[in-house]
């Protein structure tokens, strides 16, 4: 059980479906099948084997899911990298994770190499494309013979080590397991109902577990055909869905609300879409109500890192009547809430999310304490607080972390950023906790406007005194003309702007 057999069972099942199309090539699944073969034979004789980590600097290609695919019929791990790192961040995790070899492209040669001079230790060096921008070409690593490497490779056998966004602190790498995503393609399969027939659209970068694991992975395991881009862009999304007739779509939040106000929008056909799906931040409810009435049903998700990117579901006939909510847990996961102390809190009542399922990681690579402190009695807690209805519906509060304590009680700011995102006008909102002499915190919101639109702050004041309590109300409202700072997920850098707005004098 692992997920080389992935590809030789569509290779015989099959070998004339198209199993990925990038920059217009198209590849089947026999000969993804052969090319995988073929390069797992090069990095064998290259001394690179199982248990070995290969990190991977690129932008979205064919060559980067080959390798993938390539470590997994090999037993070898891969260590994604994060695309919008400095060299100094990527030279702590290729280090830390002990990289046998680093693969990068031309665009991202420069840094490849910067980080490569700052790490510890002799790593050996592939580069993408023609040139030899950084390091040997990496088509030298294809060989003739594309016999299957025969490698005995078990579901505990690490395929990835997922480093964490270090929105938090360090990084820290997750070991995500052959059988981890190989249990949460076969439960996103059966939630998104993913055959052979089906066409899924991923622009998203695959250097971040969204990507590379929760929507490649169950389109892969599925059989479906993949079309791989290279950025999130509306019209360009539009075009793809219309004439690659995509069935299957996820982004997070903002793509779709970029995407609804394009211009052109209504010009498309969309017909072809039968999952669309969200995760990384709650939908509004104004989104959900756009979408719908263009035809596009939503389904939300959850999922973090630790989890192989996926464990909760809402289905879109469920998204109205559980407005806010996550989903249930998918098959074979368990959902709870705690407090402090781990002991289960009441059905509704907010406590600390703890999941337990197949997906969840087997640890922390070289960080056995993290580890223990993260999964307790095989339960992963996941630092994010959440309620639980009595449907078994999941609804997250806010990350812990995020929360503030104004005169003693707790602030949830996703709360207030519901609140906000439905005043029109508003395209995006983050609500942090800054310094106050008498509450010891307050809530500061950032909000940006949609293009054209014009937003006051007194009218946002006043929509969050009709609708919320008064300790949570923001004491400082400031409309940003900049994006707000995201991650590759398209989660808020809260770390970030609470760095930017630590001086008082800046929320005059």
């Amino acid at each position: 059980m692992n997920l080389g057999n992935v590809v030789r069972f569509w290779a015989g099942w099959n070998p004339d479906g198209e199993a990925q199309r990038a920059g217009g090539r198209s590849l089947s699944w026999s000969e993804l099948d052969a090319a995988t073969s073929r390069l797992a034979n090069g990095l064998s004789a290259r001394g690179i084997g199982r248990g070995d980590r290969v990190g991977i600097l690129s932008g979205n290609r064919h060559e980067y899911l080959e390798l993938a695919i390539a470590g997994y019929k090999l037993g070898s791990i891969l260590v994604p990298l994060n695309v919008r790192l400095t060299p100094a961040e990527l030279s702590f995790i290729i280090e830390h994770a002990g990289c046998r070899a680093v693969v990068a492209d031309p665009d991202l040669a420069a840094t490849a190499t910067a980080a490569l001079d700052h790490a510890n230790l002799s790593v050996e060096r592939f580069g993408f494309g023609e040139g030899e921008a950084f390091g040997a070409p990496f088509d030298n690593l294809r060989r003739a013979d594309a016999v299957d490497p025969g490698v005995e490779v078990t579901a505990d056998d690490v395929a990835y080590i997922c480093y964490t966004s270090g929105t938090t602190g360090t990084p820290k790498g997750a070991m995500l397991s052959h059988g981890n995503v190989l249990a949460m393609a076969h439960h996103s399969i059966l939630a998104d109902r993913i055959n052979g027939s089906c066409r899924s659209y991923l622009p998203v970068p695959l250097s971040f577990t969204g990507g590379l694991v929760s929507m490649w992975a169950p389109a892969y395991v599925g059989g479906a055909t993949l079309v791989l881009d290279t950025a999130v862009e509306a019209e360009r999304a539009l075009t793809a869905i219309q004439d690659q007739r995509i069935t299957h779509f996820n982004a997070v939040p903002v793509v779709w609300e970029t995407l609804l106000n394009h211009p052109g929008f209504g010009d498309y056909d969309l017909s072809s879409l039968r999952v669309i799906g969200s995760g990384g931040a709650a939908v509004p409810e104004a989104l959900l109500a756009r979408l719908q009435s263009a035809g596009l049903p939503m389904s939300q998700g959850y999922g973090l890192t630790e989890g192989a990117g996926k464990s909760t579901w809402l289905r879109a006939e469920d998204a109205v009547r559980k407005i806010g909510s996550c989903g249930r847990p998918l098959m074979h996961t368990r959902v709870r809430t705690v407090n402090d102390d781990l002991q289960d809190v009441a059905a509704g009542a907010v406590g600390e999310l703890l999941i337990r399922g197949p997906e969840v990681m087997l640890g922390y690579w070289n960080d056995p304490a993290a580890t223990e402190r993260t999964i307790v009695d095989g339960w992963l807690r996941t630092g994010d607080l959440a309620r639980i209805d009595d449907e078994g519906f999941v609804y997250i509060v806010d990350r812990a972390k995020d929360m503030l304590i104004s005169g003693g009680l707790n602030v949830y700011p996703a709360e207030i950023e519901a609140v906000i995102a439905g005043c029109p006008g508003v395209a995006e909102c983050a609500v942090i906790g800054v310094a106050d002499p008498k509450w010891g915190e307050t809530p500061l919101a950032l909000v940006g406007p949609l293009p054209g639109a014009v937003l006051d702050s007194a009218q946002i004041l006043t929509r969050c005194r009709e609708q919320l309590a008064d300790y949570k109300r923001p004491r400082y409202v400031i409309l940003r003309d900049e994006p707000l700072p995201r991650g590759m997920s398209g989660k808020v850098l809260k770390r970030q702007l609470r760095e930017e707005y630590a001086d008082p004098a800046r929320l005059s």
